[in-house]
């Protein structure tokens, strides 16, 4: 039985654990102080959370909020500072709370570890300790999802796998070197979703952004909450955007971030002409709608690259690392393809799941721009509404607005994305069924 109670604050949002069917008892609240979440947590009747996802506004005093909150949550907790939330309760995009989503397994289910360092010069290096790390700390027995395959033919195993990995970075510019580390640490072997920390949803400020591990609260530093279940559990990634036929150009130039020449001329020169615009200043306005992409040959996804300033030499900067002898494209949207593409990331971490058919729980990493794009367009409500739509009007659903997605192609490479939506969903049902 699901019961959701509507009050201006707090919030409470609770999946019954009496369903014998059921493997997780699921806690989401959403509110303005921490007393707020946490009284909501306590009236669902979470006890014992193995872990906490945490997402609080930068309008917020971070440390505190989180000392707060664990002071009286027991379990993991691991989260982001937020420019705002894909609020599941509230049913649109929303500013200013704090975001819970506990899960407490009922059984042998679902073991998790957090990890968090500070991210330096040697960035990829301390990625890769910090991964290790958080696994190394699992508790994890597999003997029951052994004996749970025993007769089993090998189709019926090849999207199984127990590990699961949520990134959160709170270094901004370090996201592609990180990631090297942590795909160097894992494999292919492990599931991987996840965010960058964020300040202002406008950007008039960029400097305060958080990650979390426990009690502590850390600028420049990379989290991550390692999981092992034997629950199905996917990931899924989507964006918006399509190619504009006849409007792409070549990367004669770039350094990590910096594009300094397309086609051989200066990069906001011919940026400018892609996008029809009179000028420079006048091309920047044409940033959250018109980004790069550089497709996927294998899959045709469109990898997004957002443009975030010119410089005064025309080089361009962007939100990712665009190599050289890349060819992009121009990517333009509309009202139906932001809310197609919500939809069809859940779609995808469904399938990466294995078709769970009750579903316990869903976490968006969803970008800045794409909530900045859904105001624009006036999409919020639709994209909740798909989502819910296509798992269950009472599922929890909580997101946070991201400076940046982190998330594997159709293909399988793990990535820093823009305008993108990267998910990390939760099946209520074991994966050996």
């Amino acid at each position: 039985m699901v019961k959701v109670y509507f009050t201006p604050f707090p919030i409470d949002y609770f999946i019954s654990p009496m369903n014998s069917s059921s493997f997780v008892k699921i806690g989401l609240s959403y509110g303005k102080t921490p007393s707020d979440v946490l009284e909501s947590l306590a009236r669902q009747g979470i006890k014992q959370p193995e872990f906490t996802v945490c997402f609080v506004s930068s309008e917020l005093d971070q440390k505190q909020c989180i000392k707060e909150i664990k002071q009286s949550l027991k379990g993991h907790l691991w989260g982001l500072s937020s420019a705002g939330e894909f609020n599941g309760i509230q049913e649109e995009m929303t500013c200013g709370g704090i975001f819970l989503l506990s899960i407490e397994p009922l059984g042998d289910v679902l073991v998790s570890n957090v990890a968090i360092g500070k991210i330096e010069e040697k960035a990829e290096k301390t990625a890769k300790e910090i991964v290790k790390t958080a696994f190394e700390g699992l508790k994890f027995s597999p003997e029951l999802l052994y004996l749970g395959f025993s007769g089993k033919k090998p189709s019926e195993m090849l999207k199984v796998n127990p590990f699961s990995l949520l990134v959160a970075h709170s270094r901004i510019g370090t996201e592609e070197e990180c990631l090297k580390g942590i795909c160097e640490s894992v494999g292919r072997g492990v599931r991987i979703a996840g965010g960058s920390g964020a300040d202002s949803l406008y950007l008039e400020r960029v400097t305060e952004t958080y990650c979390y591990a426990e009690e502590k609260v850390e600028k420049n530093a990379l989290s991550v909450l390692a999981l092992a279940s034997t629950l199905k559990n996917g990931v899924g990634i989507a964006n918006a955007f399509r190619p504009i036929p006849g409007k792409g150009a070549f990367v004669t130039k770039s350094s990590g971030r910096v594009v300094y020449s397309l086609n051989n001329r200066v990069a906001a020169d011919v940026y400018t002409e892609l996008t029809n615009c009179s000028s420079w200043q006048d091309a920047t306005k044409a940033f959250n709608s018109h980004p790069f992409g550089i497709v996927e040959p294998v899959s045709g996804y469109w990898h997004v690259h957002s443009p975030a300033v010119i410089q005064k030499d025309g080089s361009l900067v962007f939100f990712s690392e665009i190599p050289q002898g890349s060819g992009v494209s121009l990517l333009e949207a509309d009202p139906q393809s932001r809310v197609e593409s919500t939809r069809r990331a859940v779609q995808r971490a469904i399938a990466d799941a294995g078709y769970p058919e009750k579903i316990a729980a869903v976490v968006f990493f969803n970008c800045i721009l794409c909530h900045q794009q859904a105001e624009r367009l006036q999409t919020g409500r639709a994209e909740i509404k798909a989502v819910k739509e296509l798992v269950g009007e009472n599922v929890p659903l909580i997101g946070a607005s991201t400076y940046g997605e982190t998330g594997y192609t159709l293909s399988g490479t793990v990535g820093h994305h823009n305008q993108t939506t990267t998910v990390w969903l939760l099946g209520d049902e074991p994966i050996t069924r």
